[in-house]
Order: C-alpha cells, then structure tokens, then sequence
C-alpha cells in the first residue's frame, strides 16, 4: 500500500513541470466550485494504550466552494478500508464525512498551499466495536480532522492535488477510551467549475 501511494505522488508529480509551464496562472474566485477525487491512506491505531498500528486505504471526495480568494467552505466523504489487520484475520471499514472552512494560500505561483479544519462523523462496518452494552456491528461516532496540502494549478479547470496531510480523531466505541487516532495521507486529481480570473 505505500509502495502504491508512492507510484502515485510520483506519477502526478513527474506530469507537473510540463503541464505547469504550460498553463496560466490563475487564481479562484468567489462562486467556483472544486471537486476533487484522490487515493487515500490512513494509519491508524487498533488497540488502547498503545499503537497497535495498520493501514487502511480507500479513497476519497471533496467538494469545495470558494467565497473570497482565500476562503472556502469544504465537504469531505472519504471511505478506507484493510483486511487481516496485523495478520490477525479482522477487518476494518470506516466512511467519515466532515466539513468546514479552509484557508488558501494564493498568489500568482501555480502551487496552491492550503490549511483547513473539520468536523462531521464516521460510520465504522465489517468489524465489531465492543463498548458498555455489547458489541455493535454499523456505530456512528463524532469525528474531526485538521491538516493541510499543495496543490498544483495545471489549467483553468484542472488541477492535481499533489500531497494532503492530516490529523483525524474518531471516537467509535472500543471498550475503553472510545478514541481513535489517525494520520491521513491523499493525492489526487481536481476539476473547477465557475468563473476564474
């Protein structure tokens, strides 16, 4: 799996430097709207007290709408998942799905670095998460994550989105602190729709 996100980030970025000397510089403007698509893969920890780590990977996708130059509003649903976790045979699925604002660093350079925020919930499935009353297959649990990322404006309408980072806490049952830590890596690719200038 990292070999896999390796390949990725590689791929996306060896296709940057020809395109981006091609394209003109542009920047959002309020009213236009991103989607993005991107792999993702989350390390996270299966046990309290310690780490107990894995890693799951999925995908994941964005919507975000720009106010000002800067400011955005961004909806974020992303959904990973692993199998045999520490080659003890169970499984792990989560969908979390966050929202909230970012702040973009523009200019007139075609590398977009960004910070944001979120808060939303996660749906955890294919496993059991023990807790007081018993063990519950499908639970919903509040979650939050904050991070940030580079992206690269390739056109008008086309961008990559190089490398995002990020720190998501989710709080689904685990007969103990109830609290889950992961650190979130993505890359992917981003379509704008909307006026520019």
């Amino acid at each position: 799996m990292i070999l896999r996100a390796a390949l990725l980030l590689s791929l996306l970025g060896s296709g940057v430097t020809a395109a981006a000397q091609a394209a003109a510089p542009v920047t959002a403007s309020p009213g236009t709207l991103e989607i993005s698509l991107a792999y993702s893969a989350d390390r996270t920890n299966g046990v309290v007290g310690g780490c107990g780590c894995f890693w799951m990977d999925g995908g994941k996708a964005e919507a975000v709408a720009n106010f000002t130059r800067e400011w955005s509003a961004v909806a974020e649903l992303a959904g990973e998942h692993a199998n045999n976790i520490n080659s003890a045979g169970e499984s792990l699925g989560l969908v979390s799905y966050l929202f909230g604002p970012r702040y973009s660093f523009r200019n007139r350079s075609r590398l977009v670095p960004f910070a944001q925020a979120l808060v939303g919930g996660v749906h955890g499935f294919d496993a059991l998460f023990p807790g007081p009353a018993g063990s519950a297959p499908n639970p919903d649990a509040f979650a939050f994550a904050a991070g940030g990322g580079l992206n690269v404006r390739l056109s008008r309408r086309f961008a990559l989105r190089l490398i995002q980072a990020g720190y998501e806490q989710t709080h689904l049952p685990n007969d103990g602190n109830n609290r889950q830590n992961h650190l979130r890596i993505s890359a992917g690719v981003i379509f704008r729709f909307g006026q520019n200038h």
